[in-house]
């Protein structure tokens, strides 16, 4: 198949791109650039390098697609609380070129990157699924929430099979510490400099990771084959913030230090995914959190 890869430049997008090349698939980026180019995006791939919400040109460049593939977004929850609009051109406003874009290039299937922000503060009740009624609490939580109900009104209307990936906390080789990076990346970046690992509040802070290979894996499954649906993308594992230091300490063979900061205000206590529905699907994460650090650690320092 061919397949259009919107933000394949970046973190998650580069190795999509890669599992889509391995799955037999001809994948085409479309991204902007704006926030430079994963050195993990092979260099054979085909690249427009192009905002998404530019259609027509986009159409001139790439004719025809079988598949879209919709990375392309700004991810950071500060500062789509600072710039909302600029936050809801990028996440809404481009997330419906990119439907459009698919029914343009006459794509069969559409699938789409949302987020575990879409269920807001669980409040206890562990672990979320995807029947779960949605609360996000933040305009990028908003914002996903509007590309999800965009994804599956375009599927009833155009007739393109609507997929809507919700993705836990991602982790792996390529993602950075700038901004909003993740968790992952900012103790590696902490370790690598000597320094000690950034702790808010007590650090029994529960999260989902998932590394980004089966992520990747997650987007090509079943590619062109269906079914419509929504499906949580995670472990099903939760794992404290203090356990993720000690464990990345150890890859690192570095002694665990903490720098203790307050607890940082809205952040959700505990979330994990109920995967029982993507394991219906016939997906399941592969990768241990032990061996995906081990992974994300030697990439670092290579």
């Amino acid at each position: 198949m061919r397949v259009l890869v919107t933000g394949g430049a970046g973190f998650i997008g580069a190795h999509v791109t890669e599992a889509l090349l391995l799955a037999g698939h001809e994948p085409v980026v479309v991204d902007r650039l704006d926030r430079g180019r994963s050195p993990y995006l092979p260099d054979a791939v085909a690249l427009v390098p192009e905002d998404v919400r530019r259609v027509d040109a986009v159409v001139r460049a790439v004719a025809a697609a079988d598949a879209v593939i919709h990375l392309a977004a700004r991810v950071s929850v500060p500062e789509g609380e600072q710039d909302p609009l600029a936050l809801v051109e990028d996440n809404v406003g481009g997330t419906m070129a990119a439907l459009v874009l698919a029914e343009r290039l006459g794509a069969r299937e559409f699938r789409f990157a949302s987020t575990a922000a879409v269920y807001g503060d669980p409040r206890g009740r562990l672990p979320l699924a995807e029947r779960r009624a949605l609360r996000p609490e933040s305009f990028y939580g908003l914002s996903k929430q509007a590309g999800e109900d965009l994804v599956r009104r375009f599927g009833v209307t155009r007739g393109i099979t609507p997929v809507v990936l919700r993705l836990a906390n991602v982790y792996g080789p390529g993602q950075t510490a700038a901004g909003e990076g993740g968790v992952v990346a900012q103790f590696c970046d902490r370790l690598a400099r000597g320094l000690p690992l950034v702790r808010h509040g007590d650090g029994e802070q529960t999260r989902d990771f998932v590394y980004v290979g089966d992520v990747a894996r997650a987007f090509v499954h079943r590619l062109g084959r269906g079914p419509a649906g929504t499906y949580n993308v995670g472990t099903g594992t939760a794992t404290s913030v203090n356990r993720l230091g000690a464990l990345l300490a150890a890859c690192a063979g570095r002694p665990l230090a903490w720098e203790d900061a307050p607890p940082r205000p809205g952040d959700v206590r505990a979330s994990v995914f109920d995967v029982r529905r993507s394991r219906r699907w016939g997906f399941a994460a592969a990768v241990a959190l032990e061996e995906g650090l081990a992974r994300t650690w030697e990439a670092w320092t290579t």
